[in-house]
Order: structure tokens, then sequence, then C-alpha cells
């Protein structure tokens, strides 16, 4: 018998093709699970997206829960080039999913699942709110310690499996808000920092391998989650991350299949033969 699990993914109308490219790499490699998706978006009446989640139902048999919100609770909130207002999502998720959802595992657009998430069904949050990977980011960890938090541990938001029962019980929405509206002129990473700050030591550590960032060259074994974190994407031109072929690789069973790089210029092609040969570092 099939055993359930809850995802949710938050996107904003620039990441619909890879919010697609994602979902697709955790269908494919998770058919012994059933999935409940449930995206958390801004987006009115999207054609790009409805195509989109009838694309899963007709192709994968999979239903989509689209859970729109009104973003302009953010609107004096920190954003920059590289981070919508849709970052924010994750504060109020508690508030947007069903009630009778107890656990669901977060997962950022900008990564691909190549294994099972079974592992992760039977973790025991304790007293935890979320389990997540650690970040060894110093300039989180400065601002923890600025702010009177005495914290050697800093965790990456893109990937967290969420106690949902326990957020909605104490109320978390609410006080991430709050935290998030106190902080603000401290903040660098945006949301994550608020949830570091408000659940610091009320975290656990998740499996290794199921949120892999910053990988430089393969690796001997194949993560289970590949996070693409970082300014640089696998879907630019310039970028050479060891597993971008696998982002293409999933992009072809989409519906954005015959997409192309945006940023493909002659440029660009100069300067990735020149980085590539060592000529350009």
């Amino acid at each position: 018998m099939k055993r359930n699990f809850n995802i949710i993914f938050t996107i904003d109308e620039s990441y619909i093709q890879h919010f697609t490219v994602a979902l697709i790499s955790v269908i494919e490699n998770n058919k012994d699970i059933d999935l409940n998706i449930f995206v958390i978006h801004d987006i009115a009446d999207n054609k790009t997206l409805n195509n989109a989640i009838a694309f899963f139902k007709n192709q994968y048999g999979v239903h989509i829960s689209s859970l729109v919100i009104k973003n302009s609770v953010f609107n004096n909130y920190r954003m920059s080039l590289h981070f919508s207002k849709a970052v924010y999502f994750r504060l109020l998720i508690a508030d947007i999913m069903p009630d009778e959802i107890d656990t669901a595992l977060f997962l950022d657009s900008d990564l691909l699942v190549t294994g099972s998430l079974e592992g992760l069904l039977d973790l025991n949050f304790d007293d935890n709110f979320l389990f997540a990977d650690n970040e060894h980011n110093t300039v989180g960890l400065d601002l923890l310690n600025e702010i009177g938090l005495p914290a050697n541990t800093y965790f990456n938001a893109g990937v967290m499996l969420l106690n949902l029962k326990a957020w909605r019980e104490n109320n978390v929405s609410a006080a991430l808000i709050s935290t998030a509206e106190k902080y603000m002129d401290k903040l660098s990473w945006w949301d994550q920092d608020v949830l570091n700050i408000y659940f610091f030591k009320k975290w656990a550590q998740l499996p290794r391998g199921y949120n892999e960032r910053n990988i430089l060259k393969p690796l001997n074994e194949l993560p289970v989650v590949i996070h693409f974190s970082g300014v640089s994407k696998p879907w630019q031109f310039l970028n050479v991350h060891p597993y971008k072929n696998l982002y293409w690789k999933y992009l072809k069973l989409s519906p954005f299949k015959n997409n192309r790089y945006k940023d493909y210029t002659i440029k660009n092609f100069i300067k990735k033969i020149l980085y590539l040969t060592g000529l350009l570092k």
C-alpha cells in the first residue's frame, strides 16, 4: 500500500518552468508514494500556470492544490534581484495550508529530487518544529549572534520537513511576521534569517543527502536532493554546475521542453569557452 506525502512549493510567475521541472523530478523518482502537491503563489489567472497544473493531472494523474496568497502584506519587506516576495510566503505556510495537513515537505523550485523521499516519512519531530540542513552560513551566524542568540548552526530553508501542527498550536505564522518586522533592517537572507531567528534551537538536522548545495564536481553518490542554491542556475548558459544536465533532462519531460537558454549570446559563448579552458577565472 502506497504511503502519502504532502509537498509544498512556493513560486512566483518567473519560476513556473523551474517548479515544473522540480516536480517532475519528484514524481519520476517517487512512484511508490502518493504525492499531495500544494503550490502557494500570488499569481492571479495565469495561463502558463494553469496549463502546468493541467499537464500534471493529464500526464501523471497528480492533482495540484493551488493556494493563492495576496502578497500586499509583504509590500514593505526587503527584496532583491535574486529574491522576490515569494520567499516570504514560507512564513505563512501553516496558516495557508489546509488545517488537516499536519506535516509536509517544503521544497524550493531551484532543485531536483533524484531519488526516493521515503526516508523522510518516519522522522520523529520530538519537540522540534522542522527538519532542515545546516547551511554553514557565516553571514547568517553573525546575524544570530549579533542579536543575542549564541548560535553555531544556521539552516538552509530550501528543503524543510515541517511540523505544521506544532506551528499552528504555537501561532508561529504571527510570530514569524512579528520577527520579520522587528529585524527587517538586519536581514541578509530575508525569510531564511527570520526562520533561523525564531526557530533557534527548535529545529533538527535532515539526513545527509536531502539538500546538497555548492557542489563543485560530481559526487561518488548522487544526492537525493540537488539544490541549485546561489545566483547561478542551471537554466543559465554560463552555469557550470556538475549536475546541470539533469535539469535539462527533466525539462524535456515538461511542457517547456522546447525552451532554450534565454541568456545565450556570442559574448557568453566565448566567456564560457574561456572559462572551461582555464583562460578565464
